[in-house]
């Protein structure tokens, strides 16, 4: 038994239910404060402050942790900028290979170039995103055992950016195929 602590069977200290009622024990001052005298106005009292365990009109909001940097994606025009650089380059490959063009074949496989270029610039842009997306959540994760599994995400799965990347790899190959005739 804790010093103090009332037990079932033993009663509260009593309260008074009014003000008119006083404690037997309570000193003269407390009667005269208790309540007024025959004659004289009541005085508005300012009400009772509420029990310690009574109900909490409102509950703060907990303060979230904050984090090292916003958790940010890129923008959707990024892959479309990402395909802007790859046509940029692809036209300048162009233009350097193109006193050296003669034939349809060789032709082609500058249209393949310029294609696979820009694939590649598209999925370049995406797989930067997803990869800076992964290592964050690796990041967050700090050490433990579902580390494993944001690995297994990076190595497998098919995202966008890895069907570009693919798409684009195989476009250029196909350049290459082309311009050798295909031997």
């Amino acid at each position: 038994m804790v010093p103090g602590q009332r037990t079932q069977g033993e009663p509260g200290p009593a309260v008074p239910e009014t003000a008119d009622e006083v404690p037997q024990g309570a000193p003269v001052e407390a009667a005269a404060a208790a309540g007024p005298e025959q004659g004289e106005e009541p005085a508005t009292e300012p009400p009772a402050p509420p029990h310690p365990t009574a109900p909490v009109g409102f509950r703060p909001r907990p303060r979230l942790p904050r984090r090292g940097g916003p958790m940010v994606r890129m923008g959707p025009w990024a892959p479309v900028a990402g395909a802007g650089i790859g046509l940029l380059l692809g036209l300048i490959v162009v233009l350097f290979l193109a006193p050296a063009v003669d034939t349809f074949d060789q032709r082609l496989s500058l249209v393949f170039v310029v294609l696979g270029l820009t694939l590649l610039g598209a999925g370049g842009t995406l797989l930067a995103d997803e990869v800076r997306l992964l290592r964050r959540g690796a990041q967050a994760a700090e050490v433990r055992a579902s580390n494993a599994g944001v690995i297994a995400g990076l190595l497998n799965g098919l995202t966008p950016a890895r069907l570009l990347i693919t798409a684009s790899a195989f476009v250029l190959l196909l350049s290459a195929y082309v311009t050798n005739g295909g031997v």
